[in-house]
């Protein structure tokens, strides 16, 4: 980047300041973007960073169709075939994987991605610095949180372990390069904030990153070749924008590969898409997983049919609730769901909804608590005795 004046900057006017929200929103976009890429504009990017680091432009530019898919690749690329695992490859139709070794060559092998500009800023004055860094950490947060952080880790928990390495040694000494990459997109956004407010003009190199940011997903660029994925074609969030989708994928990629998340945790496709046995979805072993799966559940089925088919111990006798006549208490054991000394409180709404039913919830009590009636005055701030003499819950 270029200064486009000498000398100290002026502090940030209000109209600048005033940019910094469409900025990050525009950001935020491109990182959470679905939809068909722009090929031959992020090849077009993709000459301008090469020319701009110095560096030839590469002789193959390989399109893939997903993240999952460019992880492959480069680890194709890098000689490493033999240790790309059979769960990595499961998680791809058949054909997408006989399409990725078609389309990949193995010859000659790169053993490394080319470095690209972390574009930091040498802004020292903390008026715009404050601004900048304020600016990235939005963006990194919403689109890691969005995006980036499911899929990151959906491509790690597939790769290679040590264990496999040792299978063939010879070809576990080569780096591996297809762990998913940094995005840049919180350097990115500052550049164009930057470009917005007049204070840098973005060299040719920087231009070129901006260019395959907008247009095109995931991208691994090596010596002599580079390769570039598509953006989803299916991408759904909840209300604090975390991956989510009740009924289907949470992001589907035109090649097939998809992730199933449940406000943000990623989920077997099973426990979204079908009708999986409560025993079954209370077993899952990631601790995470076994409680969005018992949340899914309850709004299916209730919490009186989990837990009578979960196999969790009842604590003590179901009790008539003195806070709400009529209804009763009863306490769970829930230590296996949660990996923590925890008793479940089941009881019921005290107020009766528009269908003329009573909702019935669930509140978590510490383990210690072994009567009904004590965990609900607990969770309400109250002594047992006080709790017994409540009229009516609501």
């Amino acid at each position: 980047m270029t200064a486009k004046a000498p000398g100290p900057h002026p502090p940030p006017t209000a109209e600048q300041q005033a940019l910094l929200p469409l900025v990050r929103d525009e950001w935020v976009g491109h990182g959470l973007a679905a939809g068909p890429t722009d090929r031959a504009a992020a090849e077009a990017g993709v000459r301008d960073v090469y020319l701009g680091a110095g560096r030839r432009p590469p002789d193959q530019v390989i399109w893939l169709g997903s993240p999952m898919a460019g992880s492959i690749g480069a680890d194709i690329r890098a000689g490493r075939r033999s240790l790309i695992t059979r769960r990595a490859w499961r998680t791809l139709p058949e054909a997408t994987g006989e399409a990725i070794a078609e389309t990949v060559p193995e010859d000659p092998p790169e053993t490394d991605l080319i470095m690209l500009d972390p574009l930091p800023s040498d802004l020292d004055d903390p008026r715009w610095g404050g601004l900048l860094h304020r600016l990235g950490r939005e963006v990194a947060t919403a689109v890691e949180k969005g995006l980036d952080k499911s899929v990151g880790t959906a491509i790690d928990q597939v790769a290679a372990t040590w264990q496999d390495a040792e299978q063939r040694p010879e070809v576990g000494a080569l780096p591996r390069l297809g762990a998913y990459p940094p995005r840049m997109l919180r350097q990115l956004a500052q550049l164009s904030f930057l470009d917005r407010c007049g204070i840098r003009d973005p060299d040719l190199h920087s231009r070129g990153l901006l260019q395959v940011e907008r247009s095109a997903g995931a991208w691994w660029p090596m010596r002599n070749s580079v390769i570039l994925t598509e953006r989803p074609i299916e991408l759904h969030h909840d209300a604090e924008g975390r991956l989510h989708n009740e009924h289907g994928p949470a992001v589907r990629y035109p090649d097939g590969w998809c992730l199933w998340a449940w406000h943000g945790v990623t989920m077997p496709r099973e426990i979204i898409e079908d009708e999986v046995p409560i025993a079954r979805a209370v077993s899952l072993r990631n601790t995470e997983q076994r409680r969005c799966a018992v949340e899914m559940l309850v709004g299916r089925a209730g919490w009186h049919q989990v837990v009578s088919e979960a196999g969790w111990p009842r604590v003590g006798q179901e009790t008539p609730d003195p806070g709400n006549p009529g209804q009763v208490l009863s306490l769970w054991c829930v230590e296996s769901l949660y990996d923590d000394h925890l008793h479940l409180l089941l009881m019921t709404n005290g107020t009766v909804e528009r269908d003329g039913t009573r909702r019935e919830f669930g509140e978590l009590v510490p383990g210690w608590i072994r009567d009904p009636v004590r965990a609900a005055a607990w969770q309400v701030g109250l002594t047992a005795a006080q709790y017994r003499q409540t009229s009516r819950r609501t």
